[in-house]
């Protein structure tokens, strides 16, 4: 007699043990969490083919601004996206500080390198953080994302993903109108990391999870899979979903939830929300939206000090 079939959560687990045990042959240690792939992505031999394979795909080629995972496996596509001129946006690790946004205009030919490392990046003068409203006030809008991970299958569903949070930035981003569900998705991988579940006597997974985001294309050294009709979120983050330890740790999630109620109020108030509007705003209507400006300039004050933070550190270990 057979056993049932596993559900799909035990499934995902029993595949990303037997990815793991083929990844330690492949995988390039990290100089702080070594072998332990649930702290970070790691990099791999081979992973400049793959970058080199992505670079043909024609969503990097229209890409001017490219969101990209904080995984070591992509430290060669970050370096190669600035050299070809295209804005970086960059979540650190965990989110713990926001993200950071890459200007290659602002970086000159030797400082391209540095900025693709992860420890690089937030140096001072190299990259820059930036608030959800920033990114909205500014205009930035992402036109293609690219993800490490630790398994995923021939279909473009992450199977196990590690410390890179995509769907979380995902959903933050399309919350503020910083991204767009149509916007591909690739997931750069070794080739031990991709996996037919059929081969492996499971069944094939789905991307049923809440605010799972199916990957267009998976590259890796020797081949690109491209998937038809990938599966993307339609709306941003659920708040109601959101357990409280990723609320204190998150700070975007923070900085959303502080906007959301902001514009809750307004909108309830009567206050005017619509751009067009010709008309100089009412004395209750300024009201509000010093309220606002105040809160926002809190988050951007946070961010400042993250920053300053960081670079006392910098001095301090130099």
């Amino acid at each position: 007699m057979t056993s049932p079939p596993s559900p799909p959560a035990e499934t995902r687990q029993r595949i990303w043990h037997r990815v793991y045990n083929s990844l330690l042959k492949h995988a390039q240690p990290d100089s702080r969490f070594h072998h332990d792939f649930l702290s970070f992505t790691p990099d791999f031999h081979g992973s400049s083919a793959a970058v080199a394979r992505l670079v043909q795909l024609p969503c990097y080629a229209s890409a001017a601004t490219i969101l990209a995972t904080p995984d070591n496996s992509l430290e060669e596509l970050r370096y190669r996206a600035l050299k070809d001129g295209k804005k970086l946006l960059i979540g650190t690790y965990r989110l713990r500080r926001g993200f950071v946004l890459l200007s290659p205009q602002r970086l000159g030919e030797a400082e391209l390198r540095t900025a693709s490392w992860l420890d690089g990046m937030e140096r001072l003068g190299v990259g820059r953080h930036i608030s959800l409203a920033e990114l909205r006030e500014e205009g930035v809008k992402v036109d293609l994302c690219v993800m490490g991970g630790l398994a995923f299958n021939t279909q473009g569903v992450t199977i196990w993903e590690g410390a890179g949070l995509l769907e979380v930035q995902w959903a933050l981003l399309q919350d503020v109108k910083v991204l767009e569900g149509r916007v591909p998705v690739v997931a750069v991988a070794h080739a031990c990391q991709v996996v037919d579940e059929a081969e492996m006597g499971f069944e094939k997974i789905k991307p049923e999870k809440a605010g799972e985001v199916q990957c267009d294309y998976v590259v890796t050294p020797e081949k690109t899979f491209e998937v038809q009709d990938a599966v993307k979120p339609s709306s941003g983050i659920d708040f109601d979903a959101v357990d409280q330890g990723a609320l204190e740790n998150i700070p975007p999630l923070q900085e959303l939830k502080g906007i959301r109620m902001m514009e809750s109020i307004m909108k309830d108030a009567g206050f005017a929300t619509d751009e067009k509007k010709k008309e100089a705003p009412t004395a209750e209507e300024q009201a509000g939206i010093d309220m606002v400006e105040r809160i926002m300039k809190g988050f951007k004050d946070s961010a400042s000090s993250a920053k300053e933070k960081t670079k006392d550190l910098l001095q301090t270990q130099g």
